[in-house]
């Protein structure tokens, strides 16, 4: 994963650390520009995403430090648990979709291709169903049958990497 990719995730996580959108995208700023500058202090073979959460997180620091304000909205122990369980989140949500793309690619072809008309080309089920030569109700009531199997699917294939 590279700068760009996780620019959503690096949002979310500094949003969930200052609860201030314009904070947070000031932040994203200055976050990326350390980045850029340190780029050569990465590892590679490690978790960039860490590696750049990690600057995120002292940028937020020096964000509440700077702002000298009469209360901060945070004090550095509640940010670190904050800033610990959004990370353990958004381990989670990697493994979770991780398990999805996994859990999607055991379908039939076909199955695959309505998951795609529907989600990726954003196609009412109107559409499909003509595309199909179906009902609305058959398409609607095949797409959900679909979304059971593969909430059902993720669950089991977690349940299997955790070894529960």
């Amino acid at each position: 994963m590279n700068l760009i990719e996780c620019q959503a995730k690096l949002y979310s996580y500094v949003l969930s650390l200052t609860g201030n959108k314009n904070d947070a995208h000031d932040i994203l700023q200055e976050t990326n520009k350390s980045i850029l500058e340190k780029a050569a202090d990465f590892t590679p073979g490690t978790s960039f995403p860490a590696w750049a959460s990690k600057i995120a997180y002292y940028k937020v620091l020096a964000y509440h430090r700077d702002a000298q304000r009469e209360t901060l909205l945070f004090n550095v122990e509640i940010l670190q648990e904050i800033s610990e369980k959004t990370l353990t989140k958004n381990g989670q949500y990697d493994r979770r979709l991780g398990s999805l793309f996994h859990c999607i690619q055991q379908l039939p072809d076909d199955h695959q291709q309505l998951l795609k008309q529907r989600y990726e080309e954003e196609k009412s089920l109107e559409e499909i169903a003509n595309l199909w030569g179906r009902t609305y109700n058959g398409i609607s009531s095949l797409l959900y049958r679909l979304r059971l199997a593969l909430i059902d699917c993720v669950d089991k294939s977690l349940q299997l990497e955790e070894g529960t």
